[in-house]
């Protein structure tokens, strides 16, 4: 409620699967360009795949601005986002959705061959991730005075990026940052973080940048703008960034989660005793996905609506 990021430990995920899913992602960006570049996004999948340094730019994507004209800095990054739910991809909220074929697309592995135990290792990963992440929900829910299983009806056809991540050391601070200062657009983020630090949060009462620092064997967590807009702000979606001042490669494991992408997401409206509020079709999962991806660069125009049945 303060601050909107919190440290879990004791979250039962196996360290042994964290050790396999980080030696694979290390492995696919030891690949050469070339290698790389196979994995790529395309303008028909531009959610799902591998980008490259300056692909996507979150410098300024916050949850009262998406305004680009004034940004200066390029994110020194390059990441590999695969579908974190792979089994949703065949339910109802995408199937009505103009976003469905984009989060429901099936990102390309790289070659067995090339990085063993790729798919199984980030499946396991994934699996751990998403039941972490209803718990944590459900603990949410009953903060807000709502039963436990409050969010369940809203994830039966859930919207999740489990993102690789992999930072260069910076060599221009004026004219590149790790990841640029930004909200998070969804229900939760949970990242694992390596010893090498970076991540900073905005204090936004004193106006100072604050260094998260890596704790072992802990995730962080923190809350995005869908579940600040849903509760009315009690709980807090942060401005945060990544500036690897280190002269190491730095490597992070964000699990983003969002519900149904025909959900809409009223002002206030998960808050116990909240009034009913009017539909708003621009308060829908999806609308707030595109007006987040569209505005980091990399969906480059909106998908058609889908055709009815």
């Amino acid at each position: 409620r303060t601050c909107g990021f919190l440290g879990v430990v004791d979250h039962g995920v196996p360290s042994e699967v964290i050790d396999r899913m980080r030696a694979c992602q290390e492995a696919l960006f030891a690949l050469n360009q070339a290698q790389k570049d196979t994995l790529r996004v395309t303008e028909q999948c531009p959610v799902r795949g591998y980008f490259g340094r300056g692909d996507e730019n979150c410098e300024g994507l916050l949850l009262s601005s998406s305004d680009m004209s004034n940004r200066q800095r390029q994110d020194n990054k390059e990441g590999f986002d695969l579908n974190g739910v792979p089994w949703a991809r065949e339910s109802e909220p995408y199937k009505h959705s103009f976003l469905g074929p984009l989060f429901g697309a099936v990102e390309r592995p790289p070659p067995e061959e090339l990085v063993p135990g790729f798919q199984q290792a980030m499946q396991e990963y994934q699996e751990h991730m998403y039941r972490l992440a209803k718990r944590l929900l459900s603990f949410m829910a009953r903060a807000l005075g709502q039963s436990e299983d409050y969010f369940e009806e809203f994830l039966t056809g859930p919207v999740a990026t489990h993102r690789l991540l992999h930072y260069w050391p910076l060599k221009d601070f004026e004219k590149q940052i790790g990841i640029g200062e930004h909200t998070d657009y969804g229900l939760l983020t949970i990242l694992l973080q390596d010893a090498v630090g970076g991540l900073q949060v905005l204090n936004a009462v004193r106006g100072e940048w604050v260094h998260a620092m890596p704790v072992e064997g802990a995730f962080m967590v923190n809350l995005g703008d869908m579940l600040a807009r849903w509760t009315n702000h009690e709980f807090k979606s942060t401005i945060h960034r990544v500036v690897n001042t280190s002269t190491r490669d730095r490597y992070s494991v964000p699990y983003f989660l969002e519900p149904n992408l025909d959900v809409e997401i009223p002002i206030g409206g998960a808050v116990a005793g909240s009034p009913s509020k009017q539909s708003d079709p621009s308060n829908r999962v999806d609308e707030i996905l595109y007006g987040f991806y569209s505005g980091a660069g990399m969906v480059k125009q909106r998908p058609p609506a889908p055709v009815p049945s």
